[in-house]
């Protein structure tokens, strides 16, 4: 790493400065902990005090290292470890890459927040620990609670790499077999090999304080004395090598990397923690593993095992036909309802039944018939029963049935060609209504008159006339075909929809190419080049879709079949691995029971073998404290006994009295000593009774984690028997000839009802499609003549317009001279002409009202020609306001406003004319359009 980063580590070292890019609290600790590195370093480096070439040198290291992984930053015991790097001979910057591969690579997650990893190899040197020396594991596991004397003793081993632990070259070898191996598995085998030198002693502990004693003294026996004040860690070379040659021999069997990894995969997996969540991504690497996992080694059928926990958890029935099943019983339900009504609805009158009965014949079918979803819904049910019953792929087929059997039966259900079939029922009764009043009004109409106009010539032109056209019977009738058209329209969506969900492409609102206008007037605005009638779907079209559907259904279903094929044949080979796999799982598993009953025995016996020992040892102080009582109370009385002798010697003759008190001071004396031999007596029982208390505690703890273990043991052992039970039933099903049998009858009702949902669809869309082209061509047909008949009638119009445009214009230019004046106006006749000028304006009122007179019938006829609406008048609001009639002039009018009332007059009708020339040329545009969609629909 060193020459893939040249130069960080200066970089980091630079970029320190003077610690301010630490905290203090981080510099300080460091400071606190580097003279404490231990016995290993007093006399190879120079920690005495801050500011020597050693302590500088480890302090960079470190605070490199903090500022290189700032989430993990220092931690306690770090700094033993960077000390042995220097140790060992390398430079500053080696030290320091190899402290980030240590705790990067080779040990991840020992020192990060929470330390989840080491707490991890606590349960797994704890496991390790049970395999390799299952006695020793059940006495620290007795003698303390929780495992906490193996708790304490890996974290003093693992957690300083063995640094101070071992001696200097031990702990070399050690950490060059981690390096070698990027692994963390020499430090378990480190610990495994330390703890078989020292078993027996283990085994002789009564007492968690001393157990742990003695575990943070079993490395002295790779120790020997120094030569030399100098020499500094001294290692027994002989015990040393062997320890190693232990250690590699573990690591080359039993404590693999693999297998440790295994291991700890199964820990993760047996005995789960809330911290495994926060484990690094170096060890969750490797999937945690439980005893039911192993019957899946090795096994073709990759989706058992989900299956097998979805089935354990509830979860196997993820696909059904329930909202299909719903939507069918909706619709033969509305269907049996219509049929009723059809069947059953009163009729007034017999031309009432004759219309319905005609509308009913030549109406498209829009809803299935009950018979039909009946059907449809028998097989529906059986679909969903089979596929339930089905071993495997069932979700698959379901999935199939619901997104691509029964799209055309969702077309048609979710149609809304009912609600169209009614409105175009309607529509088309209303156009047919307004072309025979059209009719028969243009027929009374050329009775009396020889054109179409709505405004005679010899009419007076006093106001607009625009709004007469707008709402006459003409506008009306282009406008109800506009609506059918329309109409006809948004049913061609709809089938065009129908068909799409059919093919299954993605649904979308399809807008009409026809759209209502605004205004009539903009009629005709939107035919162009691009716009066009949708097409109906044709048989070409139709027989496509239908193969479509067909090839998707069955392509779906081949895709199934080769899954159950493919599911039936592994399940054949899977059957005796997996029948292999349980019978090794189940062996390994007895065999652990049988280990631990074992570990148990071999327990009880060196228990039993040193509580004999024990017990021999109790007696023979019993025996020589009992043989010091009697013997120190005979050397009394032996003493007592020669000192008297010698006193009576000595005096010839004694008192009686003072015998008596020699005699008892005798006797105080052997009982005293007697007293003294008693309590000696019963410090040794005392003891020995502690100890036996200390020993059947500890043998009860040793039965609680027992009879735990194999509890633990044969709850496994029983979810391997479920597990490998359902796994056999499975795979047996899935490898009967049955399982693809079932398949096949179930993929022919399948096609059955695609075929008849198919049938269906494409039958009513034929149907419709036939229904919409006619009655496109009849209202086109009917359109064509009515747009021909408003084009004569807008001429006709135009033409009387025009007369009435020049009458105005010359009596405009006439009231310009003051003659003329006088004679419209009788005020400003001269006196000489007075008799004439009253004589002409007598006859032209006598005109005016014989005009008038023929114009009455006329202006009736006109009335119920045009038909007013109040949507029409609104769209009239930018009509020029009707012009004052002038029929009767007032005497006090001038010149100058006659003049302005004819111009205005002459300039409304000009802008109606332009209007009606500008609908002319829109309506006959619409007829070449009309013409041409003809044409191109092959019907003209």
């Amino acid at each position: 790493m060193r020459e893939t980063y040249p130069g960080h580590y200066r970089a980091l070292v630079d970029l320190r400065g003077d610690e301010e890019t630490h905290s203090a609290e981080t510099s300080g600790q460091i400071d606190k902990d580097l003279p404490r590195v231990g016995g290993a370093f007093r006399n190879a480096l120079d920690l005495s005090e801050p500011g020597t070439k050693d302590w500088n040198a480890l302090k960079r290291v470190l605070l490199a290292f903090v500022s290189h992984e700032p989430e993990i930053g220092y931690v306690q015991s770090m700094h033993s470890i960077a000390a042995f790097l220097l140790l060992a001979g390398l430079d500053e910057e080696d030290a320091f890459w190899c402290l980030v591969q240590l705790v990067g690579e080779i040990v991840p997650g020992y020192f990060s927040e929470g330390m989840t990893a080491a707490k991890l190899d606590q349960r797994v040197f704890m496991r390790i620990l049970r395999e390799r020396l299952p006695s020793v594991g059940l006495h620290v596991g007795a003698l303390g609670p929780d495992d906490i004397i193996a708790a304490i003793m890996s974290g003093q081993w693992l957690l300083t790499l063995f640094v101070n632990v071992l001696p200097t070259r031990a702990t070399m070898e050690v950490w060059d077999e981690m390096f070698r191996h990027r692994h963390r598995a020499p430090l378990f085998a480190a610990c495994v090999a330390l703890l078989e030198r020292n078993a027996q002693a283990i085994l002789a502990t009564t007492e968690m304080g001393e157990a742990i004693e003695l575990l943070q003294r079993c490395s002295e026996s790779l120790r020997r004395a120094p030569a030399s004040e100098g020499e500094g860690d001294a290692c027994d070379e002989a015990e040393c090598d062997a320890f190693l040659a232990r250690v590699r021999e573990l690591l080359s069997n039993e404590l693999s990397p693999a297998k440790v990894d295994e291991l700890t995969a199964r820990v993760r997996g047996k005995f789960r923690r809330p911290s495994d969540v926060r484990l690094p991504a170096a060890i969750t690497n490797v999937s945690a593993l439980t005893d039911v996992d192993d019957l899946y080694v090795g096994l073709l059928s990759g989706d058992l095992r989900d299956k097998m926990t979805a089935a354990h958890e509830n979860m196997c029935a993820t696909e059904n036909l329930k909202d299909e099943l719903s939507m069918l019983k909706d619709a033969s339900l509305a269907s049996s309802v219509h049929d009723s009504d059809m069947n059953g609805e009163p009729v007034e009158n017999e031309s009432q039944r004759e219309r319905h009965s005609s509308d009913d014949r030549n109406s498209p079918e829009s809803i299935l018939k009950t018979s039909e979803l009946n059907s449809i819904f028998a097989k529906v049910v059986s679909i969903e029963t089979h596929a339930n019953a089905l071993t495997e792929h069932g979700d698959k087929v379901l999935t199939c049935v619901k997104q691509i059997v029964l799209r055309p039966l969702r077309a048609i259900l979710e149609s809304r060609l009912k609600s169209f079939c009614e409105e175009i029922r309607f529509l088309q009764g209303e156009f047919a209504t307004k072309v025979i009043t059209l009719r028969n009004t243009m027929d009374q109409q050329l009775e009396m008159a020889p054109d179409l106009s709505v405004f005679l010539a010899s009419q007076s032109y006093n106001r607009s006339m625009w709004p007469l056209w707008t709402e006459s019977i003409f506008e009306v009738t282009i406008e109800q075909a506009e609506i059918v058209l329309e109409s006809l329209e948004q049913i061609r969506a709809e089938l065009a929809w129908m068909v799409s969900v059919l093919v299954g492409e993605r649904k979308k609102s399809v807008t009409p190419k026809i759209s209502r206008a605004d205004g009539w007037e903009d009629l005709g605005e939107d035919t162009n080049a691009e716009a066009s009638i949708t097409a109906e779907p044709d048989e070409e079209y139709l027989a496509a879709s239908f193969q479509s559907h067909k090839n998707e259904t069955e392509n779906r279903l081949n895709e199934i079949r080769i899954m159950v094929k493919r599911t039936h044949t592994e399940a054949i080979e899977d059957l005796p691995r997996l029948r292999q796999n349980l019978s090794a799982t189940t062996a390994k598993l007895k065999d652990e029971l049988s280990a631990e009953e074992d570990a148990v025995n071999d327990w009880a016996a060196n228990a039993e073998s040193r509580n004999k020992i024990k017990q021999e040892s109790t007696e023979k102080k019993l025996e020589q404290v009992s043989r010091e009582l009697m013997k120190a109370y005979d050397k009394s009385h032996i003493a007592i006994d020669d000192a008297l002798a010698a006193s009576d010697s000595e005096t010839g003759s004694v008192s009686a009295k003072d015998g008596l008190e020699q005699s008892h001071a005798d006797e105080e004396r052997r009982l005293r000593a007697a007293l003294q031999s008693v309590k000696t007596l019963e410090s040794v029982l005392s003891r020995r009774s502690n100890a036996l208390e200390r020993e059947k505690q500890t043998s009860q703890s040793v039965r609680a984690i027992s009879s735990r273990t194999l509890s633990q043991t044969n709850a496994s052992l029983l979810l391997v028997f479920e597990a490998g039970e359902w796994l056999e039933h499975e795979l047996v099903a899935r490898g009967s000839k049955d399982f693809v049998d079932d398949f096949e009858r179930l993929a022919d009702i399948i096609e059955e009802l695609s075929a008849s949902a198919r049938n269906s669809c494409v039958r009513i869309l034929r149907e419709w499609s036939s229904f919409v082209r006619k009655i496109t061509s009849q209202v086109v047909l009917e359109y064509v003549s009515i747009i021909d008949s408003s084009a004569q009638a807008l001429s006709d119009t135009q033409a009387a317009l025009a007369a009435s445009t020049s009458r105005l214009d010359a009596s405009s230019s006439l009231s310009t001279s003051p003659g003329s004046i006088r004679e419209l106006n009788p005020s400003h006749a001269s006196p000489m002409s007075g008799n004439s000028l009253r004589s002409l304006t007598s006859q032209m009122e006598k005109l005016t009202d014989i005009a008038g007179s023929k114009l009455g019938s006329f202006g009736n006829r006109l009335r119920s020609f045009a038909s007013p609406t109040p949507s029409k008048a609104s769209m009239n609001q930018n009509a020029p306001n009707d012009v004052e009639t002038v029929s009767s002039t007032s005497p006090g009018n001038d010149a100058s406003s006659t003049n302005s009332k004819f111009s205005r007059l002459a300039a409304s009708a000009r802008e109606d004319g332009a209007r009606l020339e500008s609908r002319k040329a829109q309506l006959l545009a619409k007829k070449r359009w009309l013409r041409e969609h003809l044409v191109a629909r092959g019907e003209a």
